[in-house]
């Protein structure tokens, strides 16, 4: 037994007060009608109408049954209703994974944005570092370095990344600075925990065109690239990360970078949500803003390079003596 339409027939059995009348507006047959509601009392247990050849009535358990099932067909109503709302604007409640760094620099400052936009969308942010199951936690989608490993799932491609490495001008003054990325072998190394495996990430390089992968011998390992940027800055070592993490290490002078000239792009980074996700007017008005934002956002690779062309420069004009270099 279909048993939420045998409690729409009953309902409506109820308040037309009629087999007949109800069997027509449901567009079914009186002989299904019937069975509908003899089949809901016996899966009860209980007689919920009293029939006589002139009329119906409600038995006292009928009554306090109809009262039950009018208001759950009326959620079911309301459920409904919502679901084709929510198709047509953006409301209700999005539930979003973000890498920590990436939400901190650049989705939540663009909050404000979002909320006059979309005044009627909740969102509910979590940032981690970490490999998630969308499906299994109840994630609606999710922003990630690389394409995801589920090809269930849909990745629209959002913007490229650039790796930079980099390092303390104190640190690099004791120990000097490498020209070629084998020169890293004699450097202590802060390495980023890979999220997927947990494991310290390759340094990346592309030199003629052939991109080269290190192992970085790391003396330290950090599970965020945040992290890995502060631990550089105290001095600890080398690090490679993400151009948009450094950036204001960099330009604030407490990092510098190195080996500009073999730098590599990184992941590239997108959105991912499952694949019946698509018609959700929330979901649709999400990846419309990060698209537009990641389209706008972190210019740090060129900024960083233009700070390293400078102190190359400025370097350079104090070891020939032609001149003093400017305030920076």
């Amino acid at each position: 037994m279909d048993r939420l339409l045998a409690m729409q027939v009953f309902a409506r059995v109820v308040e037309l007060g009629s087999f007949a009348r109800a069997a027509s507006q449901l567009e079914l047959s009186r002989a299904r009608t019937s069975e509908a509601v003899q089949a809901l009392e016996r899966a009860l247990g209980t007689r919920l109408l009293h029939r006589t050849t002139r009329r119906l009535s409600l038995t006292d358990d009928g009554r306090h049954y109809y009262e039950r099932v009018r208001r759950i067909l009326l959620d079911v109503v309301e459920a409904e209703a919502e679901v084709v709302r929510s198709r047509g604007s953006p409301r209700g409640r999005l539930r979003v994974d973000v890498p920590v760094a990436l939400g901190r620099l650049f989705l939540i400052p663009a909050l404000p944005a979002f909320r006059r936009r979309y005044p009627e969308l909740e969102l509910e942010l979590r940032l981690e570092n970490r490999a998630i199951d969308l499906g299994r936690e109840g994630i609606d989608a999710a922003i990630t370095y690389g394409e995801p490993m589920d090809h269930d799932l849909v990745a629209k491609r959002l913007a490229t990344t650039h790796l930079v490495t980099c390092a303390a001008p104190s640190y690099l003054a004791r120990h000097g600075v490498p020209e070629l990325p084998e020169g890293l072998g004699k450097h202590a190394a802060v390495a980023f925990l890979g999220p997927a495996t947990a494991r310290p990430t390759p340094w990346e390089f592309l030199r003629n065109g052939t991109r080269i992968s290190l192992e970085p011998k790391a003396h330290f390992a950090i599970n965020s690239m945040e992290a890995c940027v502060e631990a550089a800055a105290g001095g600890l070592g080398v690090t490679q990360v993400l151009s948009s993490v450094a950036l204001s290490a960099i330009e604030a002078g407490r990092l510098a970078p190195i080996l500009t000239h073999v730098a590599a792009d990184g992941p590239s980074l997108f959105v991912v949500y499952a694949p019946n996700h698509q018609a959700s007017a929330r979901l649709r008005a999400f990846v419309g803003f990060v698209v537009e934002l990641f389209s706008e956002v972190d210019p740090s690779w060129g900024r960083i390079l233009a700070k390293a062309e400078a102190t190359s420069a400025a370097s350079a004009t104090k070891s020939t003596g032609r001149g003093k270099p400017g305030p920076r």
